[in-house]
């Protein structure tokens, strides 16, 4: 059943039925380069799952003519077929799994399936000569995952899905700004290590694909901006925004890379007692998966924030946005996700002045999308809030809570895909300096649905570092 390892696939073209734009950005990719492997054993589980078994049997075995020794590709292989009642040529394939990885998650499965010999006295089976593959096979978690899992869309703006961002940033605009010493650059940077239970989301997408997409990444999130003029209450300038990612060479097609350039203009306004600071600007986000082009997205966001006598801070906002994904589907008034989207909201931070448990916020948000395809419109409504305590001088405990619901009323579907969205993440912050911090981060989304293919999740934990000059 398995080819040449340095054989040349012939590319094939897109599915003619595919709606699925993952599915379609790699089989774009293998047209590109027909030698990645990784692509075509991603389109082989997408394709089985999508209840394609000939055009999943038919990339499994492109990815295996390229790469004879990944044990991943040859159980996904030997699952098809003993699904599909071949569980002659099955049995080769997880014979094949267990010799090249035999400790692995693959063959730990195959053994409690009954499909594969345990180990002997704990021993381990000689293994053959591997590829990168079996690094991935030996680290991979089954946290949860199971082979059935189908891929997985979910809601329009995944990376940040309510206000509780947008009012840290402000936060730290504020910061910056009540510094003397009148800064023209503010420089925000966020970089560390992660696992992640699903690596495939980008800042414009609407979609998770939720099928073997856990990874361990590195990641940068740098933000930068220039105030090019100040005149009395007026700021003006430019920034820069970014998203990037490296994930282990078996998830390398969900390597983010998301630039995000912009302008800004501020006023300050004084309304009775209280400090006011109106702002506009406008982003422009591009991002790419693997290297490969995935959307862009125009956004513009006026917003209006207010510091009270007693230093709470109030911030209101509005964002008007325009997104265009390089796939639309077989019938984009259905699966194109291509169109407007609407947000604003309310968020107050407080100070209560106790040593303990020092700010706190809340807050809640509206949302609506407005797409070409009728299958990702929505309204949404949905609250925040977070606390944080102070555990010592430099140590804190940062908790942050999310729930939301959305309703997508144009949904074509037998089942409805409306979702309760709810999220809980925390950080153990230590502050080194009053620019540099460490921090323990660990977190859970959930968009909960009744519909099974649109019922998602998403866990991640790690270090981080942080700079905030």
């Amino acid at each position: 059943m398995t080819a040449v390892a340095n054989a040349q696939p012939a590319p094939a073209p897109p599915p003619a039925s595919s709606t699925d734009p993952m599915l379609s950005m790699l089989y774009e990719r293998v047209q590109r380069d027909p030698t990645h492997a990784d692509s075509w054993r991603l389109i082989g589980k997408l394709q089985a799952r999508g209840g394609n078994p000939t055009a999943a049997t038919d990339a499994l075995m492109r990815a295996l003519e390229i790469d004879s020794h990944s044990a991943a590709t040859h159980f996904d292989l030997g699952q098809l077929l003993w699904d599909a009642g071949d569980t002659a040529s099955a049995q080769t394939h997880f014979q094949r799994c267990v010799a090249i990885a035999p400790h692995s998650d693959y063959a730990r499965r195959l053994r409690e399936a009954g499909r594969a010999p345990p180990l002997e006295n704990g021993a381990a089976a000689t293994p053959v000569a591997v590829s990168s593959d079996v690094a991935y096979a030996l680290a991979e978690r089954s946290a949860g995952a199971t082979e059935d899992e189908p891929l997985k869309p979910v809601g329009y703006e995944i990376q940040t899905f309510d206000g509780a961002d947008d009012l840290d940033r402000r936060l730290d605009l504020l910061r910056s700004d009540a510094d003397p010493t009148l800064k023209r650059l503010r420089v925000f940077l966020e970089t560390g290590m992660l696992y992640n239970s699903n690596v495939s989301l980008t800042p414009i997408s609407r979609e998770l694909a939720d099928a073997d997409a856990e990874s361990f990444q590195g990641f940068l999130n740098p933000e930068l901006e220039y105030v090019a003029f100040r005149r009395e209450v007026w700021r003006g300038g430019g920034l820069l925004r970014g998203y990037f990612s490296v994930n282990e060479s078996s998830q390398s097609e969900f390597d983010l890379a998301s630039f995000q350039p912009g302008a800004f203009l501020e006023r300050d306004f004084q309304v009775g007692s209280s400090e006011w600071i109106g702002r506009l600007e406008h982003v422009y986000s591009l991002d790419l998966l693997g290297g490969d082009r995935f959307g862009d997205r125009h956004s513009v966001t006026a917003s209006m924030i207010m510091i009270r006598p007693d230093l709470d801070v109030i911030y209101t906002y509005f964002t008007a946005a325009f997104s265009q994904f390089d796939q639309d589907g077989i019938d984009p008034q259905v699966n194109s996700l291509d169109g407007q989207s609407y947000t604003g909201g309310i968020s107050r931070f407080f100070q209560t002045g106790n040593d303990w448990l020092p700010t706190y916020s809340l807050g809640m948000d509206l949302e609506a999308a407005d797409t070409e395809g009728s299958d990702y419109r929505y309204w949404a409504a949905s609250a925040h809030g977070d606390v944080t305590c102070q555990l010592a001088e430099r140590w804190s405990l940062i908790t942050t809570v999310g729930v939301g619901h959305r309703d997508y009323y144009d949904f074509t579907g037998p089942v409805s895909r409306d979702e309760l969205t709810w999220r809980v993440h925390t950080k153990l912050r230590w502050q080194v300096s009053d620019a540099w911090s460490w921090a323990l981060v660990a977190g859970h989304d959930r968009f909960a649905s009744d519909n099974e293919d649109f019922d998602a999740e998403r866990t991640e934990g790690g270090i981080l570092a942080t700079l905030n000059y």
